[in-house]
């Protein structure tokens, strides 16, 4: 058996310490929930628009809110797609609480997020679900009417709430949740659905689009930097 010296023995006792602290790192981060968040059925109605993917639009935007909060790892909606993709998995219509429960297993998420979105002339409407994988139990079931114009808004008091279901607190500060021109989130929707699709240059088209109308809109910044950075990549 060696003896060792001095030096030697420093050099173990750090060794050590450092293992112990990955360990509790790792211990730490597995204690931290995963949540992913299924794009919400929806549509618009009146306002000039024939269609746009509404319920896409949400999803994208609440991912970014939940993102900022301290406590959950969220699955980001291009690679939770790019999953299912590879699972064979394709949604339509509207998600259930024992699909949202399969989905989550499959992506190794505690919590899935799913809900449905209207905006008629104006008039908004949003219902979201948040499900507890493991038990299947419905933790959060929320149901919030506002003007269109106010949805982000919506979807940070909708975080709010989700959070405040896991007992986590709410940021203490953030840039106020400035209302959203229709006309931008009928932009930021199609983009969103254009990248679905793999057309990126058609969705930094609609990202930008968000952006000159409403140049704030996180959810497009994002996009546009994500997409503008995978493009340098290439």
């Amino acid at each position: 058996m060696r003896i060792l010296g001095p030096i030697g023995c420093l050099v173990a006792i750090f060794s050590l310490l450092v293992a112990a602290s990955n360990v509790s790192a790792q211990a730490a981060d597995d204690d931290i929930p995963t949540v992913a968040v299924l794009d919400f059925t929806g549509f618009m109605m009146g306002q000039g628009v024939n269609s746009a993917p509404l319920g896409k639009a949400v999803s994208s935007m609440l991912i970014t809110e939940l993102m900022d909060r301290p406590g959950i790892r969220v699955i980001e909606r291009y690679r939770l797609q790019d999953l299912l993709t590879e699972q064979k998995l394709a949604l339509s219509g509207r998600v259930d609480e024992s699909t949202a429960v399969q989905i989550g297993k499959i992506l190794g998420a505690q919590y899935v997020i799913h809900g449905q979105v209207t905006s008629i002339f104006d008039q908004l409407r949003m219902d979201m679900r948040a499900v507890d994988v493991e038990t299947s139990e419905v933790v959060k079931a929320q149901k919030m009417l506002d003007k269109t114009s106010e949805l982000l808004s919506v979807v940070v008091r909708m975080a709010d709430s989700f959070v405040a279901s896991l007992d986590l607190k709410t940021p203490s500060s953030r840039v106020r949740a400035d209302a959203i021109p229709t006309r931008a989130t009928i932009e930021f929707s199609r983009g969103v659905d254009f990248e679905d699709r793999g057309d990126t240059d058609k969705a930094l088209e609609h990202y930008r689009n968000a952006l000159d109308i409403h140049p704030t809109h996180r959810a497009a910044q994002r996009a546009v930097a994500r997409l503008e950075s995978a493009g340098e990549g290439t």
